[in-house]
């Protein structure tokens, strides 16, 4: 088989779009692409359909889902796939050989709230500790002098 298609799910925040994982099964990208729209820490996700063939070294993308765009008017005809083509360009990060990478481990908001929280209490402790031991020093110097 010369052609390969992979789908890859896209992710913007910050305003800047990151390639989050690649999958050759359309469902599966679909998926994670609804459930990470559904976790509201992203400003949009897109899937992109990454069609490769290798005898002619052509590759052509298309999105197939973007949260990040106004949901169309259901009484609208349905645009098909081809004009919502992207422009090709190099990617490194894109296995055209069938693997795919793992999710990375999402980090939640509160749970970096949580560990600076707890840093800067154990900073203010150690703080106060360094001052009633120059404190209680200084007290038992004045003794001795």
């Amino acid at each position: 088989m010369s052609v390969s298609t992979n789908y890859e799910v896209h992710t913007l925040k910050g305003g800047r779009w990151v390639v989050d994982s690649t999958y050759q099964n359309r469902e599966t990208a679909l998926d994670l692409a609804r459930s990470l729209h559904g976790e509201k820490q992203f400003e949009g996700i897109k899937v992109i359909r990454d069609t490769y063939d290798r005898e002619t070294d052509a590759a052509r993308e298309t999105v197939i889902y973007d949260s990040s765009k106004p949901v169309k008017d259901k009484a609208a005809p349905a645009e098909p796939d081809s004009k919502e083509a992207v422009e090709s360009g190099p990617k490194a990060d894109v296995d055209f050989k069938g693997g795919s990478r793992p999710t990375p481990k999402k980090t939640s908001d509160h749970g970096v709230a949580l560990k600076a929280v707890l840093w800067l209490v154990a900073i203010l402790v150690a703080g106060l500790g360094i001052l009633f031991l120059v404190t209680l020093s200084g007290h038992h110097m004045s003794k001795w002098f």
